[in-house]
């Protein structure tokens, strides 16, 4: 996206985020570069202050800050219908890369992926590739659509000195998003955060598998993190929509997670391709039966959705 367009895609949030945007002091070319200057508030972003060695406090009341303002957001901008082909996002394409990123890893590990291939994680066997993919492929759209910034996750977040945050980023902003696809960036990025932190696995390719084994993260590590999106996802989702709303999370967050495995493959962290599908494959799978994966469980209760009509 060039800078013009990541200044327009900014103004088209501006109404409802207002100074929490940097200014634009500059887009378009610059000596024959593609150039985009803002004010800069601070250099460091909210997983710097997360992620460190002594997280804060002060970081953990801005994530719920940022979590809080984005769904009122969502609900001061939601109308009725959403239509995939406009969206801001596209799942079709996004699945479409993970497929292709999926393929790639495999051939770079001289590993042939095949769809018939059964994916086995910890000796539970959770269908062929072909299957987990159609289901990512058959998530329903939602009834909704609602503006965001697109990619709502800790690295886009910049925090001053007076601990204020700031929302920086703005390829994927705009206002025909799947909120949905947008909570599941403020649970999954801590979940797959703590998965490249410290989780190894290993593959065992077989004749009509692939073998995962590896230690299963624990969620309640990032709980601190994923709460404040339960609570969002509360209150968007309506009784009568919260399965539906349930599988899409679920399709959503196995994305993030398939979307990681090129790049660890690049990076040579190849222990983590086990654990990376494997997740993916469990979240997803949990999403049709009636187990939920530990890391989506608290969104599971219906009794504690608000239910909050827009």
């Amino acid at each position: 996206m060039s800078a013009a367009q990541q200044a327009r895609a900014r103004d088209t949030i501006a109404p409802y985020f207002g100074a929490r945007l940097p200014e634009v002091l500059f887009a378009g070319h610059h000596h024959g570069s593609d150039t985009l200057i803002t004010r800069c508030p601070s250099v460091t972003t909210l997983a710097d202050a997360a992620l460190g060695p002594r997280p804060t406090s002060q970081a953990a009341a801005a994530w719920t800050e940022v979590t809080e303002a984005l769904c009122r957001v969502w609900l001061q901008s939601a109308r009725p219908g959403f239509e995939p082909a406009l969206a801001t996002r596209k799942h079709s394409l996004r699945l479409e890369r993970a497929r292709h990123g999926l393929h790639h890893a495999g051939h770079r590990l001289r590993l042939p992926i095949d769809g018939g291939h059964h994916i086995i994680v910890n000796g539970t066997d959770h269908g062929p590739l072909d299957r987990i993919l159609h289901r990512l492929a058959a998530l329903r759209p939602p009834t909704i659509r609602v503006a965001c910034h697109g990619d709502p996750q800790p690295r886009n977040i910049l925090l001053d000195h007076a601990n204020q945050w700031h929302l920086v980023d703005w390829e994927w902003s705009g206002h025909h998003q799947d909120w949905r696809m947008m909570t599941s960036h403020l649970v999954g990025w801590w979940y797959v955060e703590s998965l490249l932190a410290g989780t190894h696995g290993r593959l065992t390719p077989a004749r009509s598998a692939l073998d995962l084994s590896y230690t299963t993260p624990c969620p309640a590590s990032v709980s601190r993190w994923t709460a404040p999106a339960v609570s969002a996802f509360r209150r968007m989702s309506r009784p009568g929509e919260l399965e539906q709303d349930l599988g899409a999370l679920a399709a959503h967050t196995a994305m993030l997670l398939l979307r990681e495995i090129p790049q660890v493959i690049v990076d040579g962290r190849h222990q983590l391709f086990a654990p990376l599908l494997g997740e993916a494959a469990r979240i997803l799978g949990s999403s049709h039966s009636d187990r939920p994966h530990p890391l989506l469980e608290p969104f599971t209760d219906p009794r504690q959705t608000d239910g909050s009509s827009v």
